[in-house]
């Protein structure tokens, strides 16, 4: 019981390693991938409509235009830890042609999760919830890179995480994204991207119907989202 309880406080206490790799390089998780603006602290209100009250100026390949359901994201973990991640679908996402875009995680199913720490196997799940917006820009081709154009709103943007082993623990209960990356008192090998689809990415939407966004060449490996048109 006594080594149970052990890996569960490093698998809680020390996975805040692969986090930091979530937050473009900058050091601070929680930071745009544009790096203008934090996880939160856009007080911008999200509503139904992709980036309500954006002045900001972008563009969508034709391609990326609609709305898109996810089927799901998978990835895997490398570095101090080492694992799989997979799951997500639900997720809607929407683009309009003027890059104005918004992720409603309301809809999202679970993303399990399980690696390996400190001698011990971990396993557990996360789901967000809330909804991020803002604008993005794009190539003009249906493959290439999208990137935020000023500020994002993540500030109603939540993550609850679960473990199932070793030990049965909740590790944050519709957290906000800004307090559960700046505390890591709750992390998950890296699993948990602090910035969750909005952020600098490549994508490919080449077969009409299927969008995959993924992590920028050189970039951290997140996982890559994979989403039909809904």
């Amino acid at each position: 019981m006594r080594s149970t309880a052990k890996v569960t406080i490093v698998a809680i206490t020390a996975l805040g390693i692969g986090l930091a790799g979530c937050s473009n390089g900058s050091g601070t998780p929680g930071t745009a991938s544009s790096g203008k603006t934090s996880a939160g602290a856009s007080g911008a209100a999200s509503s139904g409509a992709p980036a309500p009250g954006t002045t900001e100026t972008g563009s969508a390949a034709s391609c990326l235009v609609g709305t898109w359901k996810a089927t799901g994201l998978s990835g895997k973990l490398s570095g101090p830890v080492t694992g799989t991640f997979t799951g997500g679908g639900g997720t809607l996402l929407t683009v309009d042609s003027a890059g104005k875009t918004q992720v409603d995680f309301g809809p999202m199913q679970p993303v399990t999760f399980a690696f390996s720490v400190a001698g011990g196997d971990v396993k557990g799940s996360f789901s967000y919830g809330g909804k991020v917006n803002g604008t993005i820009k794009s190539a003009t081709t249906p493959a290439g890179t999208w990137e935020p154009q000023g500020a994002v709103d993540f500030s109603t943007l939540t993550v609850t995480v679960d473990l199932t082993s070793p030990a049965a623990v909740r590790v944050a209960d519709k957290t906000s994204i800004a307090e559960f990356a700046g505390t890591g008192t709750a992390d998950t090998g890296g699993a948990v991207d602090a910035q969750p689809v909005l952020k600098k990415s490549s994508y490919d939407c080449s077969g009409g119907t299927t969008l995959k966004l993924g992590p920028p060449q050189g970039g951290p490996d997140t996982g890559t989202w994979t989403f039909t048109k809904a």
